[in-house]
């Protein structure tokens, strides 16, 4: 067990990063990004509306709209924790017209969780920018008798299999398959095909417990629906400050962040990715909609489009190993 804590606990650390080939970029007409945009764009959200890809989209949405004079019109599609809307993404004519949202469990968890997915990481897409990093948020109903971690950590030894806990994305799913074996606890596990579903289930007492992100569960937490018992990062969050970390509470090393990206087909001419990257950038390093990000949770981060690159290869590479270690499957 210890072996798979030091795998998770490897992911918030710097990594060696792969390069990226251009040739695709390289072949781009020069003046392609010269009467970019001419019509409306579409992003495409692998998941359903009420979670947190779909919250930061949102968000975005009308600040990149007005910064580039064109509709950006959200198409959610979830299915197979991500992988359905994602493989749209990539099959997509590579004209800077539609883009994805580039999501941890979907681009580097869930590929190694199914048997097979329909693209490549490394070889369909065009990375943007990386759009925020986000905690989980360790969160119980409010009729379960836990005010601490150590509290229900207590009451399920005590009853095996006697609680349910949701996930909505493969990330929460193998982050909490793992806090269970680790705790040496033994939960049922009720998959949904989003967060935000799964936040529903968690509201309505079907199931006890989940790891969700600042978005979903922050809210929540603040009306009383839903009671937080730790965050996954490494450090607390700014918005619960009052909540210790995993690694506070014992479990040593178990340090989880979540994040969310842009990203292009492959083939998308370098000048549109050049310019998407910049619109982006400048709206996530300070305007309203940045603050928005912020007061829900988020970190925005924005990244040059080769750094997000390597940073989403490395992810991929990494949760491999965790994926492995932990012997967890999709269930969807």
């Amino acid at each position: 067990m210890k072996r798979i804590i030091s795998v998770l606990a490897a992911l918030i650390a710097g990594a060696a990063l792969a390069p990226q080939d251009s040739s695709a970029a390289e072949k781009a007409a020069p003046n392609a990004a010269s009467t970019y945009p001419n019509k409306a764009i579409r992003l495409i959200v692998p998941f359903p509306p009420g979670g947190g890809t779909d919250l930061v989209s949102r968000i975005l949405q009308p600040a990149v709209t007005a910064a580039l004079g064109q509709q950006i019109l959200i198409d959610n599609r979830g299915g197979a924790q991500g992988t359905s809307g994602t493989a749209i993404g990539a099959k997509a004519n590579p004209d800077g017209y539609t883009l994805i949202i580039a999501e941890i469990g979907a681009t580097a968890v869930a590929p190694w969780m199914y048997d097979k997915v329909p693209f490549d990481v490394a070889r369909d897409f065009a990375p943007i920018t990386m759009l925020i990093e986000q905690p989980y948020i360790v969160s119980v109903h409010p009729t379960v008798p836990a005010k601490t971690l150590a509290d229900f950590i207590k009451l399920a030894a005590a009853k095996p299999n006697g609680y349910n806990y949701g996930s909505g994305n493969v990330t929460a799913h193998l982050a909490q398959e793992v806090f269970y074996q680790t705790a040496k606890l033994k939960l049922t596990h009720i998959p949904y095909r989003g967060s935000g579903p799964a936040m529903t289930a968690a509201l309505g007492g079907e199931v006890q417990t989940l790891f969700s992100g600042p978005g979903a569960a922050i809210p929540q937490i603040r009306a009383g629906k839903i009671r937080a018992l730790a965050v996954t990062t490494a450090k607390r969050t700014r918005e619960l400050p009052d909540i210790a970390t995993l690694d506070e509470q014992g479990f040593k090393g178990f340090a989880i962040s979540g994040w969310y990206g842009l990203m292009a087909p492959a083939g998308t001419p370098q000048p549109i990715i050049t310019q998407l990257n910049s619109v982006f950038t400048k709206i996530l390093s300070g305007s309203d909609a940045a603050k928005q990000l912020s007061d829900r949770g988020y970190d925005p981060t924005p990244m040059a489009p080769e750094a997000f690159g390597k940073f989403m290869l490395a992810e991929y590479q990494r949760w491999g190993k965790a994926v492995k270690a932990a012997g967890v499957k999709a269930t969807e």
